[in-house]
């Protein structure tokens, strides 16, 4: 039985009403199933609607974990998004991305194997194919929507341009990013600004930096290459900063953290990453968190660890706390 604390946005240009939290199905692993399992199940009861996972993800366990998660809960399909994604190829040790048209739909026959599904509702290319024409890749996704296969489209770490180019030649519902209060590219490259242009939702993985902003774990090594200390010193600031903007709201740094994005307009939606029911549930009690304009901002310059440029002149936090 589903719970009332979730939130609901339109699913691009759908229609469809779709979580405004949704769970990212990367930590669903085998070593770990019953609690993956039960975190699927968890989700659903809490309200959460989208479920987003990858062909590469545990090279394909994600995928099997998620749709048995489904058919075990006896989650009714229809009442869900599934959202997976193409495009990964392995080369030795390392992926390219191949969008051709033939690519592309082995892939989504793979996915569709794995699980267990008729229909994946949201289908997103993982990464740009600089060796893919965008009309080909667009040709490929809308004969798999003719023949019921996907019945969305979605893109995933594309730039501007490359979403204003595969959508000349197809309806793109969402773009997945990656987006938290450390790293706000969205918003200074015009993600943000294309994505409320197309009527696009952002779905944004990493939302509490690798669980950095929920400020229960240590601080990785992982943000930059030649990584210092006064990187390590600067998030540790921003970590005890967003803690104090937090304690004002009477909830966790993380879930201060997703409220943030939420509060962007345009239906963001931040993946929860996690195979751990407790951690969706802490995510999914976010959505109802409303935060003032001013704390959004102050918030914003935390995590930039500079003033925001406005119009040429600096945004100064003015409200004395």
């Amino acid at each position: 039985m589903q719970e009332e604390i979730m939130k609901y946005v339109e699913l691009g240009t759908t229609g469809e009403q779709v979580s405004l939290v949704a769970l990212g199905c990367l930590s669903l692993t085998p070593s770990a199933k019953e609690r993956s399992i039960a975190t699927v199940h968890r989700a659903y009861e809490l309200g959460i609607t989208l479920y987003d996972t990858a062909d590469i993800y545990g090279e394909g366990e994600s995928e099997k974990i998620l749709g048995e998660a489904i058919r075990e809960g006896n989650i009714p399909r229809e009442k869900v998004i599934i959202a997976s994604k193409c495009a990964a190829l392995r080369y030795e040790n390392v992926y390219t991305w191949n969008l051709s048209a033939s690519y592309i739909k082995e892939c989504c026959e793979g996915s569709l194997k794995r699980l267990g599904m008729e229909y994946i509702d949201l289908y997103q290319p993982h990464r740009i194919d600089y060796l893919a024409h965008p009309e080909e890749t667009a040709r490929a996704l809308e004969d798999l929507k003719a023949e019921g296969k996907i019945r969305h489209v979605g893109v995933s770490n594309y730039s501007p341009d490359e979403i204003r180019a595969i959508s000349a030649y197809t309806r793109v519902e969402t773009l997945q990013t990656l987006f938290h209060l450390l790293i706000q590219e969205p918003l200074e490259v015009g993600l943000a600004a294309v994505c409320l242009e197309k009527k696009m939702n952002m779905l944004c993985y990493s939302p509490l930096a690798g669980g950095l902003l929920t400020g229960n774990k240590p601080l990785p090594h992982t943000f930059d290459q030649g990584y210092g200390d006064w990187q390590e010193q600067r998030e540790q600031g921003v970590v005890a900063q967003v803690k104090i903007v937090a304690e004002r709201y009477g909830v966790t740094p993380g879930q201060i953290s997703l409220a943030w994005l939420m509060a962007l307009p345009g239906g963001v939606i931040p993946l929860v990453g996690t195979g751990n029911p407790d951690h969706i549930e802490e995510g999914a009690k976010a959505a109802d968190i409303t935060l003032e304009r001013d704390d959004w901002y102050e918030l914003a310059i935390i995590g930039r660890g500079r003033r925001m440029r406005w119009r040429g002149r600096p945004y100064v936090y003015l409200k004395d706390r």
